[in-house]
This record gives C-alpha cells, sequence and structure tokens, in this order.
C-alpha cells in the first residue's frame, strides 16, 4: 500500500476535515498538525479544514478552531504525531466518519476504528511525513505551510542531530526549504526568550545523578508555581537543562500534574535506546527521546531504577 497516496486519496474525498494532534503540544505535533492544514486549504480550496486542541508557549503562531459538534458528523479526522486515544487533542475524533493517523512513534493505536494507519518510526518526526506526502504527491506547499513543517523538523531532530534516515531527512528538508519558510523568524521565537524566563531557568540547574550517571529532577507544583512558567515549559521545557554532560548517559525530568493527579516523565538519551522502558510504563516516543505518564512518586523511583539499570549496561 502507497500510505501518502492513499492519505490524500483520503483529503480528497471528505469535504470537512478536522485535524488533530497530541495535547500539550511540541513544535512537531503544531508543525504538522498547522502545516498539514495549510496544504489541504492551498490546494482544496472548496473544502473547509479546522485545527483543534490546546495551546502553549511552544505553539508558535497557531491559533486553533472553535467547532461545533455537529461539525464532526461527516468529517473526515487525521490525526498527527500520536497514536494513543488520551492523548489526543480533541476527543471528539470520536465523533468524525472517518480516522487517518499519521505517526512516526513507535506506538500502536487504540483508537478504534481507523480507516488508515500511516505509521512509519524510520521518518524523524511527523512534519517530515507531511512534507513527504507533499513531495510524493506534487503539491506545492506554500511560504507558511513551510515555515511549520520546517519547524517541526528542527525541532524534532534536535537541530538535526536526531535522525532515523539522515539521507531522507536532509532531502525532504531541501525539499520544503525551497517554499522559503520563515527560517530566521522562527529561530528568533525559538531560541530566544525573556531575560526573566533565563534567569528562572537557574531554578532548574540542580539535579540528582544515580550511580550509573542517570540524571533526573523531579519538580513539584509547587516548583511551577514558584518559577512562573507554564506546565509545558518546566517538563518539556527543562529537560535538557541536563544535556550534554560527558557522564551522563541518560537523563529524565519527572513534573507533578496536579490537575490529572499523575507525574510527567520525560526521558532522553545519548547514544542508547530507552524507549522500551517508556512504553513498559505506559507510554513511548522515539529510541532516545520519550515519555510516560505515571501515577505517583512511588512510580517515578521505579522509573528511574529501569533507567539506571540501562545505564549500567551500557
Amino acid at each position: 500500500m502507497n500510505y501518502e497516496k492513499e492519505v490524500l486519496a483520503y483529503i480528497k474525498t471528505y469535504d470537512t476535515i478536522i485535524i488533530f494532534r497530541h495535547q500539550r503540544p511540541d513544535m512537531d505535533a503544531i508543525g504538522s498538525q498547522i502545516g498539514l492544514s495549510h496544504l489541504i486549504k492551498d490546494h482544496y480550496k472548496h473544502k473547509t479544514v479546522y485545527v483543534v486542541g490546546d495551546l502553549n508557549d511552544m505553539s508558535y503562531h497557531a491559533i486553533m478552531d472553535e467547532v461545533e459538534d455537529s461539525q464532526f458528523e461527516n468529517a473526515l479526522s487525521i490525526i498527527t504525531d500520536v497514536s494513543v486515544s488520551h492523548m489526543v487533542s480533541d476527543d471528539r475524533y470520536k465523533l468524525t466518519k472517518a480516522r487517518v493517523i499519521i505517526d512516526h512513534h513507535q506506538n500502536d493505536t487504540d483508537i478504534e476504528d481507523v480507516a488508515l494507519f500511516y505509521r512509519d518510526p524510520t521518518f524523524s518526526s511527523a512534519s517530515e511525513m507531511i512534507v513527504s506526502i507533499a513531495k510524493t504527491n506534487h503539491l506545492a506547499i506554500s511560504k507558511e505551510a513551510a515555515t511549520y513543517l520546517y519547524g517541526g523538523m528542527v525541532t524534532d531532530t534536535g537541530r538535526f542531530m536526531f535522525l532515523s534516515d539522515p539521507p531522507r531527512t536532509f532531502q525532504l528538508a531541501s525539499y520544503v526549504t525551497k517554499s522559503s519558510p520563515d527560517i530566521q523568524g522562527f529561530y528568533d521565537y525559538l531560541y530566544t526568550e525573556p531575560l526573566a524566563k533565563r534567569r528562572v531557568k537557574n531554578m532548574f540547574a540542580d539535579f540528582d545523578i544515580t550511580e550509573h550517571g542517570v540524571a533526573y529532577r523531579k519538580n513539584t507544583h509547587e516548583i511551577i508555581l514558584q518559577s512562573g512558567l507554564g506546565f509545558q515549559g518546566v517538563s518539556r521545557g527543562m529537560v535538557n537543562q541536563m544535556a550534554g554532560i560527558k557522564e551522563v548517559p541518560i537523563w529524565a525530568n519527572f513534573t507533578e500534574d496536579i490537575e490529572r493527579g499523575v507525574v510527567i516523565g520525560e526521558f532522553r538519551a545519548r547514544g542508547i535506546s530507552i524507549v522500551d522502558i517508556a512504553k513498559s510504563y505506559g507510554g513511548g516516543g522515539h529510541n532516545m527521546a520519550c515519555g510516560a505518564t505515571l501515577k505517583d512518586w512511588d512510580e517515578v523511583d521505579l522509573v528511574i531504577k529501569d533507567l539506571d539499570e540501562r545505564a549500567k549496561n551500557i
């Protein structure tokens, strides 16, 4: 099956298309969602296209649509960058007539009645998959779509450091940059920050280290409030405060989500796969960048123990 042509076939079939991604989005979730929405709008102007979900300070200039329940009934839902039901940005995908998933993570899907499950972990980002769909189907990419898609590719690869298929990724990066994305504007947004926020990062400079070199932080709800940052700014935003240390091959950031009564774990590694550990706790992601939702701090300690065992065996 040619999944990239099948995706387009579904797009052509439906007049109303609603695009979802995961909650608490990173730039790849936003990039693939917004980039795809522009791609469809640019080539099929008679179609109604909506994007739905929550936003945060990692959402670039994205704006979500307010959509009445009635609009979902005969629509196609496209879910990007996630295939696990509890993480989808709006559970009204269940109301749509057909569902398509486009995801580059290794997780299986538990979403019911999926018409097309296009999963390919050899892509480094969901945004890269959207670019490939456009290229395969000879769809021109507008400047605005290209900015979001390029942004998703840059961030999910760690500025092209973590690649599954380097030749293809760079070919697709070259392809999307022909559409003149606003690279400087995007970089200014992503890599500059207010002085106050930079100073707040000092609150997260300290961390603990296990016997075999796993660095980790435990961020309570009180710490989040003291920092003045949002949840995502602490959970995902601070995990790489522990990166780039020679003696630390694995690092993890655990942040209390008081609204849901859970702890969100973000796990990272250098040169070693840890995604199986994330999966064993109901999570998933990439080989060296993954995470899981944990029920309490006791389970956090179990994860730390497993990560330490993995580091021991390097």
